[in-house]
């Protein structure tokens, strides 16, 4: 019985994993939550290899440097969604100008976004954070950008990928 509403259940709610014999219900929530913890993750990564290789980047503590990372990765999401919705906006119209006008408007979204994060981070951090100059930052927002797109694109090819004893749907890609 408990297979039957499984099996009728949408696959975006039952995501599936198989730990051992139990088949473990994966929440659209636990698999968002999951993909939030990897970037913030990644986003540490590419700060403190920043901080550490390029004399501009300078961050007081460790502390710090994960609190900016978490900073960082809402502003990214933020500012992305924007341009998104911009870019769909532009998108939904015909004819050359439109679609002139939207490069222009998502290329103006990105760049200015660039002084927005500096702006932000300044104003939360202070003294404790330096992220540099416009390029220092330009830098690191496609340095996070680039790898969390290399960690999706290897989650998403273990996904098609079957293993020994796998079976069923394989799940949903990374939560965007």
């Amino acid at each position: 019985m408990a297979s039957e509403a499984t099996e009728t259940t949408p696959l975006r709610v039952r995501l599936r994993q198989r730990r051992g014999d139990d088949l473990v219900i994966v929440r659209h929530r636990q698999h968002t939550f999951s993909a939030i913890v990897i970037g913030v993750v990644v986003n540490i990564c590419i700060l403190n290899l920043f901080v550490e290789h390029v004399d501009g980047v300078v961050i007081d503590s460790f502390s710090i440097s994960m609190l900016t990372a978490v900073l960082l990765s809402v502003m990214v999401w933020i500012i992305a969604g924007f341009e998104h919705r911009v870019s769909a906006w532009f998108g939904t119209h015909d004819g050359a100008v439109w679609k002139v006008g939207g490069f222009l408007s998502v290329w103006g979204i990105l760049f200015l976004s660039k002084f927005v994060i500096l702006e932000v981070v300044d104003i939360v951090f202070g003294e404790h954070v330096e992220l540099g100059k416009l390029l220092e930052v330009i830098l690191l927002v496609f340095a996070i950008l680039i790898a969390q797109r290399l960690i999706e694109a290897v989650y998403d090819w273990l996904g098609r990928r079957r293993g020994p004893g796998e079976d069923g749907e394989p799940t949903q890609s990374f939560a965007r």
